[in-house]
């Protein structure tokens, strides 16, 4: 285990936990000492529900790890579809260790960067600026008045299998948990059948204690027509869109083979800021 402070910022890492966070504020010494204390304990803690987190979503499953519940909170809004709380564990140890920064502290503004996903608290007038885990040229910028607290990227080129050929997905929703959640189904959702150029495996030959079993998981992306780039980035539109309109997300950003569409509402006061030369994919 690994607790270091650095440059105004903690580092926390722990096993597969990844973890730099920074808070602003008067209180932000005593915010790091609650921080510490309860990263200490957090991964043996997890580890006690990890079979059943494993294990494909099922609505109203309890769990007494507020970490476990978290994951279960976000992935059963996606029930019936395949997902296991899995999906969201990155994101829900994000803002649990966000909720134990804040709780009880002066803070103006804080994150917990979890491997790129980020769960933020902010007052008002405050900002954040977070550059996309895979798209550094593109940097989402969100004020206090818009509702997200929570980013996460998945896709299969990151450290999380995945179904689909996203390069990467970037969601905004209300906390990283339901961030993380989403980005993971709708990088399933960007998807061709069948097609020369795409290579999956079943999980469990790469990973054996993988949550994700036999099913195909993406390991090569060939060269795709812009056709085929644009009908997959279609898929993952449609799907970004019943999500946003459902309440589960806040915006989405796209991308495949240097071509992006981005899923939002028109008013927003969220803005993805484009120093990218990568094609914006625009779908009615």
């Amino acid at each position: 285990m690994l607790i270091k402070e650095k440059d105004n910022r903690l580092f926390l890492n722990h096993g597969p936990i990844d973890i730099v966070l920074e808070a602003f504020g008067k209180d932000k010494p005593l915010a790091y000492e609650k921080a510490k204390k309860y990263f200490s304990t957090l991964l043996n803690e997890l580890v006690l529900d990890m079979d059943l987190l494993k294990k494909e979503v099922v609505p109203h499953r309890h769990f007494n790890n507020k970490i476990s519940q978290s994951m279960q909170n976000a992935t059963e809004k996606f029930y019936p579809d395949f997902i296991t709380p899995m999906a969201a564990v990155a994101g829900s140890v994000a803002d649990n260790i966000l909720n134990v920064l804040v709780k009880d502290t002066k803070l103006e503004k804080a994150y917990v960067n979890n491997g790129g996903d980020v769960s933020f608290y902010l007052t008002e007038n405050q900002t954040v600026k977070s550059s996309l885990a895979s798209i550094p040229n593109i940097i989402a910028e969100i004020d206090y008045k818009d509702k997200s607290r929570g980013i996460a990227t998945s896709g299969w080129r990151g450290r999380s299998f995945s179904l689909g050929i996203a390069d990467s997905v970037t969601v905004l929703a209300d906390n990283a948990a339901m961030a993380d959640a989403a980005a993971t189904m709708i990088a399933n959702s960007v998807n061709i059948k069948n097609h020369p150029s795409i290579i999956k495996k079943p999980a469990e030959e790469i990973y054996e204690d993988s949550d994700l079993k036999n099913l195909m998981v993406t390991v090569e992306v060939g060269d795709l027509k812009q056709s085929e780039i644009e009908d997959a980035l279609r898929n993952g539109n449609e799907v970004g869109k019943t999500y946003l309109e459902n309440g589960l997300i806040n915006s989405a950003l796209i991308e495949l083979h240097n071509c992006f569409c981005i899923v939002q509402k028109e008013s927003t006061n969220l803005n993805f800021i484009n120093k990218s030369s990568l094609k914006k994919i625009n779908y009615v």
